[in-house]
């Protein structure tokens, strides 16, 4: 019995309640993906072995380990561990037209524009930090807000020293 690899994202199965993921086994790589229930791929069922079940959350992606099961097509999940990113920064600035810092983790991008922005979690220092202490996918967590603080102060000065007022929006023609 040979341990798999793979990242999936579990459900809570609405006929027995139980906690369940999908997997794909990919033709060409021979690997194994984690897909949705309603992929069109033939995909195999995950469940939980007795040690991880309460330890799970629905929604939340995670690197799995697992074994397949012995009478049914499909697998048993033995080790789980939530999948954490890393943040990287990005500043895009063309002066007196865009000012915009993004936070990107995963396939997660999180914008801080104080000029341009279209919601006050994007407009907003503190709109924006309390994005990135809601999510749960963050490597370093303490480390990305308080670098994010140090680069939007970097960025707000830059505004000022060109003429610019923060949170006032320009119609962009």
């Amino acid at each position: 019995m040979a341990i798999e690899k793979s990242r999936v994202k579990f459900t809570q199965s609405p006929r027995t309640g139980e906690i369940i993921g999908f997997v794909f086994r990919n033709s060409k790589t021979k690997l194994l993906r984690g897909v949705p229930e309603t992929s069109p791929y033939g995909k195999k069922i995950c469940v939980l072995s007795a040690d991880l079940k309460g330890t799970v959350e629905p929604n939340v992606l995670y690197d799995v380990e697992f074994v397949p099961m012995h009478r049914v097509n499909g697998y048993v999940v033995v080790a789980a561990k939530r999948t954490l990113f890393e943040a990287k920064f990005e500043t895009e600035m063309v002066p007196g037209i865009t000012y915009r810092l993004k936070i990107t983790f995963g396939h997660k991008t999180i914008y801080f524009d104080p000029v341009d922005g279209r919601s006050p979690s994007s407009t907003t220092a503190d709109g924006v930090v309390r994005v990135i202490a809601e999510r749960e996918d963050i490597l370093d967590k303490e480390e990305v807000i308080e670098r994010f603080r140090k680069e939007a102060g970097m960025l707000m000065a830059l505004i000022t020293y060109d003429g610019l007022v923060a949170g006032q929006r320009r119609d962009v023609q």
